[in-house]
């Protein structure tokens, strides 16, 4: 007898919620559905991708802060490098204790390789500069605002990030709460149908669930569509296979494979197929399973390998 467990995986469990919703909108009222109504199940669906779109909008300003700061700490660097060059001429080109008031860190004259050594040495020239400003060298950019901008750039670029990599924890935690709230209203709707519906009745099949009476094994994957990607990659995706719980890929490499290989098992509902010669054409098919066992293999479909 089949069940119907609640994905686990995010992709699956969105998916059969949307069937599940789309099922409500005709068969709300007529089967009796009271508690984990259309309503109710669309407004958690929103919650979770609003708390997706919203954690991908932090990591991408994150991304953008950390480049901005990479681009301050390799102007700081920069400006470090023609300091040195600068200070040579005033007080020499090896270490001794001239040096020492520059800020130059290690009893070396070398641009220091952490990023933090780079910030605090930023600070010290400028304040060396500010006591010396007659070895300030306007020309070649060397001056105390110089080293000041320089520092403030790279203080402040790390601050963007530390807030923005902040900001990506809080959307990252306030995402389990919208999650578990979706799979409470998907168990709830089924626990729901099981009390008003049969075990043998179609109308199961209308919410993307599998009646009680099914077999336990999954049914066959459909709709499995190849788009040429980059060389040599192929993206497969597939729709939800009612009672899969994983899917197996398989591929053939036409004039190149003797037989199809299954080069991996997905538990979401798409794949990139990589490494493939350019050219050939490439056969797949997925085949659904789960613990009960797996469904006969879906359609294959070619594609030409970019």
């Amino acid at each position: 007898m089949a069940g119907n467990p609640v994905p686990t995986d995010t992709d699956e469990l969105l998916a059969l919620a949307e069937d599940i919703a789309d099922g409500l909108t005709t068969l709300e009222a007529a089967v009796g559905v009271k508690q984990n109504t259309e309503a109710v199940l669309r407004g958690a669906i929103t919650a979770q991708r609003g708390a997706e779109n919203l954690l991908g909008a932090a990591k991408a300003a994150r991304g953008a802060a950390a480049s901005a700061l990479a681009a301050a700490d390799d102007a700081a660097r920069v400006f470090l490098l023609a300091a040195r060059k600068v200070l040579t001429l005033h007080v020499g080109a090896t270490w001794s204790a001239a040096w020492e008031a520059t800020g130059f860190p290690g009893q070396s004259t070398a641009v220091p390789g952490r990023q933090e050594e780079r910030l605090n040495l930023c600070a010290s020239l400028q304040a060396y500069f500010t006591a010396h400003a007659a070895q300030e060298s306007a020309q070649f950019g060397v001056t105390a605002a110089r080293a000041w901008a320089r520092f403030t750039a790279l203080s402040d670029a790390r601050d963007d990030v530390d807030a923005k990599t902040a900001a990506v924890t809080t959307k990252a935690q306030a995402g389990p709460a919208t999650l578990k709230n979706l799979r409470k209203r998907v168990r709830g709707l089924i626990d729901e149908l099981n009390t008003l519906l049969e075990a043998d009745d179609p109308r199961w099949h209308e919410f993307g669930l599998s009646m009680p009476s099914d077999p336990d094994t999954p049914e066959a994957v459909e709709n499995l569509v190849l788009t040429p990607n980059m060389a040599g990659k192929v993206f497969a995706t597939w729709e939800r296979a009612p009672r899969a719980t994983r899917y197996r890929v398989f591929q053939q490499v036409l004039t190149v494979d003797a037989e199809p290989m299954n080069v991996e098992t997905v538990h979401d509902l798409q794949f990139m197929l990589a490494g493939l010669p350019t050219g050939k054409t490439v056969r797949v098919f997925i085949i659904a399973a789960n613990d009960a066992g797996e469904a006969p293999a879906g359609a294959a479909v070619e594609a030409v390998i970019p």
